[in-house]
């Protein structure tokens, strides 16, 4: 596989819903652009979802198999289509992690709300916390790093707060990803819509934020970031004309 890999010139880490999700005709052509780059083109979704609904994502939608996906915004990477999980990132990263010690840590805190337990994992603890500020989030972090975890958090949408291992986000994923692939990082287009993608901007990768994203994204500016005029698959696919022009 590392050879197959390393013969590809380049990545897309790709967001699912919201960014190659939500408009069908424009999730077509990227199918069809995608299907005529596959020689030279690794495909990796980047998503909040766990691997089965992304198989199932694929399997009811033009969705092309990708190469892997990093799932639960970045605490599993998996390959594509078995679902084999690679531990080596979670031993990397998580050292002083314990799920069941941050919802202890902050039981009884009015400004959340447990998200349903579908939406929870081993290492991924998640809430619905509306409208708070940084001042609010950083008190709540520090409060899961005095019981003794080391996390981070992501905040999206003004609503969805994530509590995750220190170091384990969608950036450092691909990033770990690329690494084990041995392809180079420069080649690697990364593409979302919301706050918990801001990590993979953060990572110097070159930078799609489609038109249709949140705020807390459509007002990074930086020289790797091209923030396209058109929204989900045909911003993603813009992106791509825009970067490949670069080179």
């Amino acid at each position: 596989m590392n050879k197959m890999i390393q013969s590809r010139k380049s990545m897309l880490a790709s967001d699912l819903d919201g960014t190659l999700l939500g408009d069908p005709a424009a999730l077509d052509q990227f199918a069809e652009w995608a299907a005529g780059n596959r020689d030279s083109l690794l495909l990796v979704y980047v998503t909040g979802r766990f691997f089965g609904s992304v198989v199932e994502a694929v399997r009811t939608s033009s969705l092309p198999d990708p190469d892997a996906v990093i799932a639960a915004v970045g605490t599993n990477i998996h390959k594509y289509p078995g679902g084999e999980i690679l531990k080596e990132w979670h031993d990397q990263v998580c050292n002083h992690w314990n799920a069941h010690t941050v919802r202890q840590s902050l039981e009884n805190q009015e400004s959340l709300q447990l998200q349903e337990e579908e939406f929870q994992s081993e290492f991924k603890v998640s809430y619905y916390s509306e409208n708070a500020d940084s001042r609010k989030l950083e008190a709540l972090l520090q409060r899961v790093k005095s019981a003794g975890v080391d996390a981070e958090i992501i905040y999206s949408s003004n609503h969805d707060l994530d509590f995750l291992p220190a170091g384990m986000n969608k950036g450092a994923a691909v990033a770990f990803l690329a690494d084990r692939w041995r392809g180079p990082a420069g080649n690697i287009i990364a593409s979302g819509d919301t706050g918990n993608d801001r990590s993979l901007f953060e990572r110097g990768f070159h930078g799609i934020v489609v038109a249709n994203a949140q705020p807390e994204l459509k007002t990074i500016e930086a020289p790797n970031i091209y923030h396209a005029r058109s929204p989900y698959a045909r911003g993603v696919l813009e992106g791509i004309r825009y970067w490949r022009e670069q080179k």
